[in-house]
């Protein structure tokens, strides 16, 4: 590993948990990117070693364009392994001076500065990608060198040094799977409530706001599904992000990355206003949708069109999904406007105890919905077929004769007991 010859000091604090003793530091960006390992810091593995070099260099291209494109960025606290050299503990007392004579005991000798010789050998245990971003943003625009991260020291033993501290490689080994097993992936409603980036979750949190139809009528609770005897809420929330994830996609590859950062405000604006002619588009087609839009939450519209019955199509996530989904892809497929793609899904029969959804989609005999992902592929491709789709064509690519025997299948049946639906155009319709 590389090291620093010079000096190096940095406001800290120094703390206990467990058996480690670490320090939380401020380190700007031009010491983080020349002093900080990311490559032999944790495996001794030839094979791991090489497996995170290909993780880097396909993950840290995400933190070097934040860095460079995104002017309120911040980063949580990456945590540096300590290895050889004389790093010191200088603490600060403020005991005794004017004005602090009330502070407790428990914080004395806790406030100071870290101070690294340069001979220390620093590799990043938690945080590699946001190290590896920062050196590459770096070396692309120095004026961040400036900036500061919050970075947690702990006395830490690399791959390179193992045979001179065993137990402290195992040790150091040990705390990287900690962090990285504990630390919980954030839930789909949490990227919703409060991601600031993510595009999607902005729009949806507005529609949730602003919109008619959905303002104070969303489940915002954890689960996917909707409760049949819930008389208030059209869907939930993690299928109206699911649904707009859908429309707002305007580019096959790169959309996740996208995502990430937060675009300027007008292209949030422009995709808003897509959402909404999206769901005023919907209701349009479907009179329940605009019934349930003109009413109040009070007035509890949506126990009409679900329950034990069945109910509505578009009032069960999975439902209103496959609309969603059979949209986008006929607007795709026959170079349809928004508007004329809603205009043919308006074709799609919407009670579930009917003919085609009865036995593919909805259970008659137990009154529940059938949501297994195979179910659900059929019946996407058994609407775009029934509204002129051509299955032949991406993201399909498939026969009806295909389609005819997994819709049988699906029923139990064979293909010459079953009919595939075809839903006839409406006048000056796609």
């Amino acid at each position: 590993m590389s090291t620093n010859v010079n000096r190096l000091f940095l406001p800290a604090l120094r703390a206990k948990m467990g058996d480690w003793i670490y320090y939380i530091t401020l380190m700007n960006m031009k010491e983080v990117a020349s002093r900080v390992s990311v490559a032999d810091d944790i495996h001794s593995s030839a094979s791991l070693k090489e497996l995170l070099q290909r993780m880097l260099a396909n993950n840290s291209k995400r933190f070097t364009e934040y860095l460079l494109s995104q002017e309120q960025r911040f980063f949580n606290a990456i945590v540096i392994g300590s290895f050889g050299g004389s790093p010191n503990w200088h603490d600060l007392s403020v005991r005794g001076r004017k004005g602090v004579a009330d502070i407790p005991e428990h914080p004395e000798g806790s406030m100071g500065f870290l101070e690294l010789s340069g001979d220390e050998a620093l590799f990043a245990i938690d945080g590699q990608y946001r190290v590896k971003g920062i050196k590459e943003a770096n070396a692309r625009d120095r004026s961040l060198e400036k900036e500061e991260v919050c970075a947690i020291f702990v006395k830490g033993v690399p791959a390179s040094e193992r045979h001179k501290d065993p137990d402290g490689f195992e040790r150091t080994r040990r705390l990287f799977s900690t962090l990285n097993r504990y630390a919980k992936p954030i839930n789909k409603r949490d990227i919703i409530a409060f991601d600031k980036d993510d595009v999607v979750a902005v729009v949806t949190r507005r529609l949730l706001e602003e919109h008619p139809l959905l303002r104070n009528k969303v489940d915002t609770g954890l689960k996917n599904s909707i409760k049949p005897d819930d008389h208030t809420n059209l869907t939930t929330i993690a299928t109206l992000y699911d649904t707009m994830d859908v429309v707002l996609r305007d580019r096959t590859k790169g959309w996740n990355d996208y995502k990430r950062w937060r675009p300027p405000e007008k292209e949030v604006d422009v995709l808003y206003a897509k959402a909404v002619q999206f769901w005023d588009g919907l209701s349009r087609q479907f009179p329940p949708l605009t019934e349930l839009r003109e009413s109040s939450a009070e007035e509890k519209v949506a126990g009409k069109y679900r329950g034990s019955h069945g109910g509505q199509l578009l009032f069960r996530p999975v439902g209103l999904f496959l609309v969603t989904r059979v949209a986008v892809d006929l607007r795709s497929s026959m170079s349809l406007s928004d508007n004329a793609a809603l205009e043919c899904v308006g074709r799609t029969p919407t009670e579930l105890s009917e003919h085609p959804w009865s036995g593919l989609l909805w259970d008659s005999a137990n009154k529940r919905m059938i949501t297994e992902k195979e179910n659900q592929n059929i019946a996407r491709r058994l609407l775009f077929n029934a509204l002129g789709g051509d299955l032949s064509r991406a993201p399909y690519k498939t026969t009806t004769d295909v389609l005819w025997k997994q819709y049988a299948d699906a029923l139990n049946g064979t293909p010459d007991e079953i009919e595939l639906p075809r839903y006839p155009r409406r006048l000056g319709s796609c």
